[in-house]
């Protein structure tokens, strides 16, 4: 397929949209071996694992209240707000198919831990549980964290690295998750480290399985980083789709022809990953891997610069460039030769004499390639000896480095030339010394993979080329092996770990006497909840003043509130509010459809302050005494899968044509408005405040409201009752939410620890001065308004 961007050529196959990355498939393997040895250790050395979680315990049990407390806030918020945030910046991104997928993971993640904790605490793996479990006064810990297992699932299929302000959050979210289920003794250590690694693992799986969104560039955008960088390409055509991981593309000019390799994340890891194997295999003398894409540009491009400075004959430079942000370019003038393999036995001596001076400058300069195989060492068209590639090397390099270089080298020309003329041309131009150092380094650990693989085809070439070396030797001399191996991969391995507690839920409703409520309550908090219903008018007022550009009076728009009370005997709740709002702004002067949409942003505020309030109050409330935000395993599962679906319904066209229909027409109204309003700080202020002074005193007025008859309850917990009342009576399609909103804040109070009576009564108190009272107050208003001309 060829393509022409400006006035380049570009030849290529379409890229897929989604890819498997290797890089993938190694994390997965890895963290799996490591999951699979930290469980086989831990079940192997129980006792030890116990001692060391009591250490833990211990080292840690005197950190300040404050700061626990600060931690399960964090935690408790962050896994509200992580997910929202990861999900916006995929929908911005334009990756609704990644979004579906890293919440299906999460809700696998969290649904896995539900099937190994009814396994695990059933009996069925009793090994495990005293691995991964302590007991406490109510039984046993959790064996695994749902939330840290679902969190870190969704994190990996999104593919957060490398976003600026979502990877530093999530690593506070996660942090302080781990931090305050193990403090809080709700988790051991082990148990919330494999909670960690089993989350990784299922993200992978899920990441490897059904492929990652790609992000490759194109050709023709590798074209456009080229010719900015100032390579004046005509053609550029796609030879090798894998080189090393890279892409190798020809680029033609007027006068030469470069060669372009293409570092792309989705492959970043292949060339990376060898070199931790070499770099787990050998003690010392290989190159470190790249961390990022960065690191290897940069390091690529200093070897070829140091060549050319070496006046050697190697792929030079040209340009570098990044080509979006998960990709990079280097662009090579490549000298014209003939390589190793190639020549063969037709090398002469000359040829030979020339390949190691090459050598010998690197050795001065101090410059490793570590990869002098016989595919790569040339010469030239001119009878030079040069590299056909940069190399992964180092400059500064150490002596171990530099002695491999030798150890390579020798083996490459032998497989060319024997082993006779091998070690004689290189001590020629060599000598004898720097020769036998390098003998202790014959071995096919030290050398590159096509190397070992042409070895095989030569058997008896390295015992060959020692003789040959020792040979040359004094017989006194003795020389010593090198040990090149390190140890096994259980010097990788540490063991930490984490879980999650259940909450009970109690659901009796008595009954009492209204008279015996207004006898029993205590007059100064039945006052105050009086004086915090009041607020909330208050605080309407101001979210209503602030969404419309216009100067309103206070008393009026106060009264406008009261008028809305009075018209919720007759109505639900929100149809008099926008009808009554909407009219008192028109005859303010706002215009018909200013007025429609000053009203619903003042509703979207409202809506704002209530999320915010729910999510905060829910954590504060979930933290408990043990300052550990932790939700039932069913409920972390349930959210990602209840979000899959609403995804699922936007996906059918019926219900998109019903939003278009019902839904998009109001927020057209709306975001206008919403600009107009931020441009303006004191507007701004008034809407958002009045919005949160309208939740607080609700929320204050149901605390008083307890407090009246003696409940101690934090105002944290009666906060979340109060929202599940609101929501139940926003649904219930009766004047006022009468009915609805009675159980459910009845019921509520309840479950967190109010008897049946109390909590009916501290209902009904609550409902007589936020509902029942302002009615009178609100039939006045509304008549007072009439009479006016402002409603």
């Amino acid at each position: 397929m060829s393509s022409h961007q400006g006035a380049v050529e570009v030849v290529e196959p379409p890229i897929p949209d989604r890819v498997r990355r290797p890089a993938d498939a190694l994390r997965l393997g890895v963290v799996v071996l490591i999951l699979v040895f930290s469980v086989v250790l831990a079940t192997v050395a129980v006792g030890t694992a116990g001692a060391l979680e009591q250490d833990l315990a211990l080292a840690t049990s005197g950190l300040p209240r404050l700061l626990l407390q600060v931690f399960s806030w964090l935690s408790g918020i962050g896994v509200v707000v992580l997910p929202l945030a990861v999900g916006a910046d995929l929908l911005v991104r334009g990756r609704p198919m990644q979004l579906i997928l890293a919440l299906a993971a999460s809700g696998v993640g969290a649904l896995v831990v539900v099937g190994l904790r009814a396994l695990m605490l059933n009996g069925h793996l009793g090994v495990l549980v005293s691995a991964l479990t302590r007991p406490v006064a109510g039984g046993r810990t959790d064996p695994l964290d749902a939330v840290i297992v679902s969190m870190m699932a969704l994190l990996t299929v999104a593919d957060i690295v490398g976003r600026k302000w979502i990877s530093p959050l999530a690593i506070v979210v996660i942090g302080s998750t781990f931090v305050t289920a193990f403090l809080s003794g709700t988790s051991t250590s082990l148990a919330l480290f494999i909670s960690l690694l089993l989350g990784w693992a299922i993200g992978l799986a899920f990441r490897f399985g059904f492929g990652a969104t790609s992000t490759r560039p194109p050709g023709a955008e590798i074209a456009t980083a080229l010719v900015a960088a100032g390579v004046p390409l005509q053609r550029l055509e796609l030879v090798d789709p894998d080189d090393g991981g890279d892409r190798r593309y020809r680029g033609t000019t007027s006068t030469s022809t470069v060669d372009a390799q293409v570092m792309d994340r989705d492959t970043f890891g292949i060339a990376s990953g060898r070199r931790l194997l070499r770099l787990l295999r050998l003690r010392k003398g290989t190159t470190r891997p790249a961390l990022t894409l960065r690191s290897e540009l940069e390091h690529r491009t200093l070897m070829g610069l140091a060549l050319a400075e070496a006046r050697i004959p190697a792929p030079r430079p040209v340009a570098v460039r990044e080509v979006g942000p998960f990709a990079a370019v280097i662009a090579y003038l490549n000298p014209r030769g003939t390589s190793v393999s190639e020549l063969g036995a037709d090398l002469d001596d000359d040829q030979l004499a020339r390949i190691w001076r090459m050598h010998a400058t690197l050795l001065r300069l101090s410059v490793a390639h570590r990869g002098l195989s016989p595919e790569v060492v040339m010469v030239t068209d001119d009878g030079r000896a040069g590299l056909l590639r940069v190399g992964g090397g180092d400059i500064a390099a150490d002596d171990l480095a530099l002695r491999i270089d030798t150890a390579q080298l020798l083996t490459t020309v032998a497989l060319a030339v024997g082993a006779e003329r091998a070690v004689e041309s290189a001590t020629a131009e060599l000598g004898e010394e720097t020769v036998a150092r390098a003998l202790p380094l014959l071995q096919p650990l030290a050398l590159t993979r096509t190397t070992r693989r042409a070895l095989k085809e030569h058997k008896g070439l390295l015992g060959s080329l020692r003789d040959e070396i020792q040979r040359r030797r004094p017989p006194e001399e003795v020389v010593e092996p090198v040990e090149l191996r390190r140890v096994t991969l259980r010097g990788l391995v540490t063991v930490v770990g984490g879980g999650v507690a259940a909450y009970l839920l109690l659901t009796q409703l008595a009954q009492v006497d209204l008279a015996t409520v207004v006898a029993t309550a205590n007059l100064g908090w039945a006052v105050a909840t009086v004086a915090c219903a009041a607020l909330t008018f208050a605080g309407a007022s101001l979210a209503l003043s602030g969404s419309v550009n216009l100067a309103l009076r206070f008393i009026r728009t106060y009264m406008t509130q009261l008028a809305v009370a009075f018209s919720g005997l007759v109505a639900p709740s929100a149809i008099g509010n926008i009808a009554l709002n909407t009219r008192y702004l028109q005859k303010s002067g706002a215009d018909p459809a200013v007025a429609g949409a000053s009203v619903g942003v003042a509703q979207l505020a409202q809506f704002c302050s209530y999320f915010v309030l729910l999510i905060v109050s829910g954590v504060l409330a979930g933290t408990g005494p043990q300052a550990s935000f932790t939700p039932p395993a069913i409920v972390v599962a349930a959210v990602p899968i209840f979000v899959l679906v609403v995804l699922v319904l936007l996906a059918i066209r019926p219900v998109r044509r019903l939003i278009a229909m019902r839904v998009l027409p109001r927020i057209r109204t709306v975001v206008p408005q919403v600009l107009a309003v931020l441009q303006h700080p004191r507007k701004l202020a008034q809407l958002l405040g009045g919005a949160l002074l309208l939740d607080l005193s609700f929320v204050a007025a149901l605390v008083c409201a307890t407090r009246a008859f003696g409940a101690t309850q934090s105002v944290a917990a009666i906060a979340v009752v109060y929202f599940a009342g609101a929501i139940i009576g926003s649904a219930v399609p009766t004047p006022g939410g009468l009915g609805g909103i009675e159980a459910a804040m009845s019921a509520g109070l309840i479950a967190i620890g109010l008897d049946g009576g109390t909590a009916v009564s501290a209902v009904l108190l609550y409902r007589m001065a936020t509902y029942w009272l302002p009615i009178p107050f609100g039939w006045y208003s509304l008549n007072r308004l009439q009479k006016l001309g402002a409603i």
